[in-house]
């Protein structure tokens, strides 16, 4: 796991990942980013939902068969890996799927234990093809049978209102809005998943054995309300929905601004900010009857944070009539200029024009082989002498499974009686090579670069 100018951290590193959704894919796609080499293990009998979803505009009986490549999920989860088709519940499969094993440094998985288990592969059956193996088991709730919740499924959205998330989320008074659909769990259990997963690599060089990874996505999730468990258990009083308003800072929140749906996030942090917001001449401008019956908020005996907490909805009246007759980016500019924080509540066209994001390149193409090239978020790690990066985008579902089956010692002859038995498959028609409706829009905004194998940026345009 040594690293070079052109050898990123994880080169050399084999991953078998058999994964649904977003939880194992995000860590497997970050593992390719800085280097490993990722077998993403598909099946028809029980596709990735990323694959299911399909696009939109793919929804022709004519790409009936292709559609399974089209969707926006699969770059974004499976950039840079390799997909291999095995229906696992057949013994040959299993079988091939061993001899891979038999080759991987990392067993990776968010299938429910007993699922993963059925199949053959649970931690005990995958040490004895591969002793040394980091087996990165990701369950909704651990792998002990024993527990009460070990039977159970569970995606990421579903783990907000079992931890307390949702009770968090939403207006006094209101019932609970619950989290986004992007399900920040299955992100954070990732993130913990690979981090543990480059531990036990390291472990693995000094001691040479290898490490059976139990994540419960119930306790990454559990650990991100650390200091709220611990409140109640020191008798602090149960937190509430407060809306975007918070007990720090007052006032805080989502302000209306000249346009249709456009809005200003605004945060006053300290005395000094709220003095320099108050003495803007500007307030003068808001008529009486927006501000509840005071025509500056100057007039306001505001002063501490206690007073401000106290005042916030009338506060909050008279900073909306104020910022509504202004733009989102200039309401920021001046309220930054106070010392206010400030700053729009973007869409994501306006967080791809945001110059930050546009000068950071998040966004990366790669060439694909069903699409010609795609577009997914970039590794955010930046290594400075071996940053991240993948020369393809999402595999066509099996795209690569005769290639990946010879390398492990199947002849072509017995490669092609596997697909014939329904075994194993291969993309359908390879040859079928589709565009992205948004496909010209890349170099508008700067990205349409291509990596090679050394890291270095190449033209993409095509």
């Amino acid at each position: 796991m040594t690293a070079s100018a052109n050898r990123r951290p994880l080169a050399g590193i084999r991953v078998f990942e058999i994964s649904i959704a977003v939880a194992a894919p995000c860590c497997g796609k970050a593992m390719a980013h800085h280097g490993a080499e990722v077998f993403k293990v598909e099946a028809h009998s029980y596709p990735d939902v990323a694959r299911a979803f399909g696009s939109a505009w793919a929804r022709d009986p004519e790409l009936a068969d292709v559609f399974c490549d089209t969707g926006p999920y699969v770059p974004e989860m499976s950039a840079g890996k390799r997909s291999v088709g095995l229906e696992l519940k057949q013994p040959q499969a299993l079988e091939a799927a061993k001899r891979l094993l038999a080759t991987c440094d990392v067993f990776l998985t968010n299938f429910a234990a007993p699922g993963i288990a059925e199949l053959g592969l649970d931690y005990e059956s995958v040490k004895q093809v591969c002793p040394d193996i980091i087996y990165a088991g990701m369950t909704g709730f651990g792998v002990d049978p024993d527990k009460p919740y070990y039977p159970f499924r569970a995606f990421g959205p579903n783990q907000a209102p079992l931890v307390g998330w949702d009770a968090l989320t939403g207006f006094p008074h209101e019932e609970p809005a619950g989290i986004p659909s992007i399900a920040p769990p299955d992100y954070m259990g990732g993130l913990h998943t690979m981090l543990a997963i480059v531990t036990a690599l390291h472990e693995r060089d000094r001691t040479g054995q290898g490490r059976f990874i139990d994540i419960s996505q119930l306790e990454t999730t559990v650990s991100f309300l650390g200091p709220y468990l611990v409140g109640q258990d020191l008798g602090v009083p149960e937190p509430f929905r407060n809306g975007n308003r918070v007990s720090w800072a007052a006032p805080a929140g989502i302000y209306p601004c000249a346009g249709n749906d456009r809005w200003i996030a605004v945060e006053v942090p300290d005395d000094e900010a709220w003095q320099a917001l108050a003495g803007l001449a500007e307030w003068s401008d808001v008529p009486a009857h927006d501000a509840g019956g005071d025509a500056a908020l100057s007039t306001y005996p505001h002063g501490t944070l206690a007073d401000r907490v106290a005042n916030h909805d009338a506060i909050d009246a008279e900073l909306s009539a104020w910022t509504s007759r202004r733009s989102p980016q200039q309401a920021a500019a001046e309220l930054q200029e106070l010392g206010v924080a400030a700053y729009e509540v973007l869409n994501h066209t306006g967080v791809l024009a945001d110059p930050q994001v546009h000068d950071r390149r998040p966004y990366s193409i790669a060439p694909s082989p069903r699409l010609g090239r795609d577009l997914f978020v970039r590794n955010p790690v930046r290594l400075s002498a071996t940053p991240p990066y993948v020369t393809r985008a999402g595999p066509n579902m099996g795209g690569d499974t005769v290639d990946v089956l010879t390398e492990i010692g199947y002849s072509e002859d017995d490669v092609e009686q596997m697909v014939s038995d329904g075994t194993a498959f291969v993309d359908a028609r390879p040859e079928v090579v589709l565009e992205r409706p948004f496909d010209r829009w890349y170099e508008s905004v700067g990205i349409a670069e291509f990596y090679d194998a050394e890291g270095s940026i190449t033209g993409g345009s095509q």
